[in-house]
């Protein structure tokens, strides 16, 4: 309760430093955008065709039908993201009391329905022994996000033992919380309507190199991918198809070797291929935020096992980021990408036909500073 003091104060004191309040609102859309996600899938890419894999010359597609619902963005500690915290509101400054406000809470939830289509061709000539294939990747994608912050109100405290206040003072000071809590929650609603969207539209397009040699049991494929910016992309909206303004180049090699070709045997490697894969993510700068996402490492094994027309298996995967972001809006400690994924899958090979389906779900698990996400993609694969 706050008592008597006699001494007049001009009423316009109280909202005096409320746009301080505009801090609030500022780094969600940044960081939501750039910093919790990379141009690397959260799912792994292995399946049943690195078993059985259509690798004859000529033209060849595929068309992956993916469902992802983003449940939780982790922050550098792997908890839940939490809104940005409000500092103190001083209402006068002759006057020690303050509107201080608690942490607020953020619920979070996206889901996203992506087809990718992938169009190439694998030459007939061989260089250096293996063969080489051009593709295209594009991917078409809608989206619709959940964004649901809850902030207490904030309440009025004294900075030091005061003396009694007169009770228009006291009027003017509740008048000003009020005020104070009435403006947060505003601006809140404000940067809410940004992220409570539904979007759909063109994802940034995929175009990959890829040197591809057989070797007895041994398959190597060596290659480069450029992502270039042409996804629907607004740096003032939440969800958005494209990623941002901004080219990723990210070179990789993938290796797979078959146990044993011997599908017929009764041994427990029968049939088994084993996969790895490494690429570097390049980052450069988007030209819309001047943020630059760090550049990442990308790592994803899988084993698969083949009976008949049947494939079984489960991959696992892991993405890192090595260097820090840099920019406009880049958080304290290089705001670095982490996030792993694991999931089996199943494929059918169509029989008389060089052609194939694959179905797989994956879980990620370990993140930090990164979105976390489970998904079931569908995966039909046709060489003609």
């Amino acid at each position: 309760m706050i008592h008597a003091v006699h001494k007049a104060t001009p009423p316009q004191f109280i909202l005096a430093t409320l746009p301080w309040v505009s801090l609030l609102a500022c780094s969600f859309n940044a960081q939501a955008a750039e910093s919790f996600k990379l141009r690397q899938a959260p799912i792994g890419a292995f399946g049943g065709e690195i078993a059985a894999p259509a690798d004859n010359p000529g033209f060849f597609g595929t068309a992956s039908l993916t469902n992802l619902q983003i449940y939780k963005i982790a922050d550098a500690s792997g908890n839940d993201v939490a809104p940005p915290a409000i500092s103190p509101i001083q209402l006068n400054p002759a006057l020690p009391y303050r509107v201080a406000f608690p942490a607020g809470k953020l619920a979070f939830n996206q889901d996203q329905t992506q087809l990718n289509l992938v169009g190439g061709y694998l030459t007939e000539g061989t260089y250096a022994n293996g063969h080489v294939a051009f593709a295209i990747n594009v991917p078409f994608i809608q989206q619709k996000r959940t964004y649901l912050v809850t902030q207490p109100a904030g309440t009025l405290i004294p900075a030091a033992t005061v003396p009694p206040l007169s009770a228009p003072i006291v009027g003017q000071l509740n008048a000003g919380t009020a005020a104070a809590n009435a403006q947060v929650q505003a601006r809140i609603a404000a940067a809410s309507a940004t992220q409570n969207l539904e979007t759909s539209g063109v994802g940034d397009a995929e175009l990959t190199t890829v040197w591809v040699r057989h070797a007895d049991r041994l398959k190597v494929a060596a290659g480069v991918s450029l992502f270039v910016p042409t996804g629907s992309y607004d740096k003032n909206r939440g969800p958005n198809p494209g990623f941002g303004n901004f080219y990723t180049l990210r070179p990789g090699v993938a290796v797979t070797y078959n146990l044993n070709p011997k599908h017929s045997d009764s041994t427990w490697d029968a049939g088994v291929t084993v996969a790895g894969r490494v690429s570097y993510g390049i980052n450069t700068r988007n030209k819309d935020t001047d943020y630059k996402s760090g550049n990442f490492l990308y790592a994803e094994a899988g084993i698969v096992k083949v009976s008949g027309d049947w494939a079984y298996g489960v991959n696992i995967l892991s993405t890192q980021q090595i260097s820090d972001d840099t920019g406009t809006g880049v958080p304290a400690g290089g705001n670095r990408y982490k996030t792993n994924g694991v999931g089996p899958f199943v494929s059918f090979k169509l029989p008389g036909k060089d052609a194939g389906v694959n179905l797989q779900y994956s879980d990620n698990f370990g993140g930090r500073n990164a979105i976390v996400a489970k998904s079931l993609q569908l995966r039909f694969v046709k060489a003609w």
